[in-house]
């Protein structure tokens, strides 16, 4: 058994079916059901039984998958460790941006590279749910995202808590701040996010305990777009307060939103059981020291 057939159970592991493991190794089934057959020959048990379409772990399986996590993480820390020590500390750390944001960001990272100018990074812009799944491909060292996410195959390493806000035209001037449900049901809305995703289903559901249906007319994840329909009068929105930060510039009313309303949620995470590169350390520090 070689590391590279432990990567090849981690990835049928971790997809739950042989198929979509294969198309994430870019490689064809029948090779990647052979080398797991070597493996479970090789080890003289079965490593995952079948449901449905997919693949569940064994006992033995979940055993091993352990100690490929470790044994993968440590040769990946390894290498850098060798690269490391020729090159002095250095690398390239990828970062994934819920399209929401994090208006302190440019903050953090100007602070991370005065300190440590040997890095460089690679910023890729997404949806929460999108950025956890490039987490689990190992596309993404970290992602800052926006809560609610299903954290059972993350670390969280910060969390970061903001208000929500009622955006509307500045030409809007029959609300006042707080601002109630009921009155922002009869506004036609555009919702920051895409439905059946967190922030999609916060807002329904906080209509929903009032006895209330909001009026959604557009979904745009694209923040810049959304703020331009709301400035023309198309409709308005509700966002957390970090967006209004980024977009100073842009002159939209915003209002305090009446009751308990859940606080934003952003936070740092990283996978599970995965390796922290050093740039990622110290990444993590500078968000958390920036207050």
């Amino acid at each position: 058994m070689d590391l590279k057939q432990l990567r090849y159970f981690m990835v049928i592991a971790e997809e739950g079916q042989i198929t979509a493991a294969a198309k994430r190794l870019h490689m064809a089934q029948p090779p990647l059901s052979q080398q797991l057959k070597t493996m479970e020959s090789e080890l003289g048990v079965h490593l995952f039984e079948r449901e449905g379409r997919g693949v569940l772990l064994t006992e033995e399986g979940k055993a091993l998958y352990r100690h490929a996590v470790k044994i993968t993480s440590s040769m990946e820390e390894a290498q850098e460790e060798i690269r490391a020590i020729r090159n002095g500390w250095s690398g390239k750390l990828t970062i994934g941006i819920n399209t929401l944001s994090d208006e302190r960001l440019p903050r953090i990272l100007m602070a991370f590279r005065q300190r440590h100018p040997q890095f460089t990074f690679k910023i890729q812009q997404n949806e929460s749910t999108m950025l956890c799944q490039l987490l689990k491909d190992r596309t993404l060292d970290l992602a800052i995202v926006r809560m609610p996410v299903p954290l059972d195959d993350f670390t969280v390493y910060d969390i970061k808590s903001e208000p929500y806000y009622f955006v509307t035209s500045k030409n809007n001037q029959d609300e006042s701040s707080p601002v109630s449900f009921e009155r922002i049901q009869n506004y036609p809305l555009i919702i920051p996010s895409t439905e059946g995703l967190g922030l999609y289903n916060m807002i329904q559901e906080e209509f929903a305990k009032r006895g209330l249906v909001p009026n959604i007319i557009c979904e745009s994840s694209d923040i810049t777009t959304l703020l331009q329909l709301v400035l023309s009068g198309f409709g308005a929105t509700i966002i957390p307060g970090a967006v209004l930060k980024l977009h100073q510039a842009v002159p939209v009313r915003h209002l305090e939103i009446e009751g308990n309303l859940p606080s934003a949620l952003s936070g740092v995470i990283g996978l599970r059981n995965g390796w922290l590169s050093k740039a990622s350390q110290l990444f993590i520090d500078t968000y958390r020291g920036d207050m």
